[in-house]
């Protein structure tokens, strides 16, 4: 089985994706579970109604088709993990291209307070691709991931 964790690619003109990031033997694969109806603690913070409208469309229509989703990507990543990149949605980094890894620790303002904090990959061609930890993967699981696959990480306060 592949090592695996969650990370939200958070957008401003567009909705956020949410991924199930996989290693592989030479990249960091990223296949997309959903969109912006990504973590249930995130209902706590919105106003009653919208929190209770959210919470009852995740528990009847989400929820279920994320796991059906992410069983099927599962799947897909034991038996041909290229073949996920057929989806346009998917993409993968090569451990060859990445400089370095930093985690800050700290929640953004874009997640309302929910996440764990945020995760930036600088590249050796000089760009850098920024993603969100959700509040359900801690800290110690990115770490363990990218310590794994001796990638070096270093984390921010």
């Amino acid at each position: 089985m592949h090592q695996s964790i969650h990370l939200l690619a958070p957008s401003t003109m567009a909705l956020d994706r949410y991924y199930k990031v996989y290693s592989t033997k030479s990249s960091i694969l990223f296949a997309k579970v959903g969109g912006q109806f990504y973590d249930e603690s995130s209902d706590e913070s919105l106003p009653l109604v919208v929190g209770l409208a959210m919470m009852l469309s995740r528990k009847l229509f989400f929820h279920k088709r994320k796991e059906k989703l992410e069983a099927a990507i599962d799947r897909q990543m034991s038996e041909n993990p290229q073949s996920l990149l057929n989806n346009s949605k998917n993409f993968d980094i090569q451990f060859s291209a990445i400089n370095k890894v930093e985690m800050k620790t700290q929640s953004t303002f874009h997640t309302a307070g929910t996440a764990t904090g945020t995760l930036r990959f600088y590249l050796n061609d000089g760009s850098e691709r920024k993603f969100t930890i959700p509040s359900f993967v801690t800290t110690e699981a990115v770490a363990e991931f990218f310590e794994a696959q001796r990638i070096p990480m270093e984390t921010v306060k």
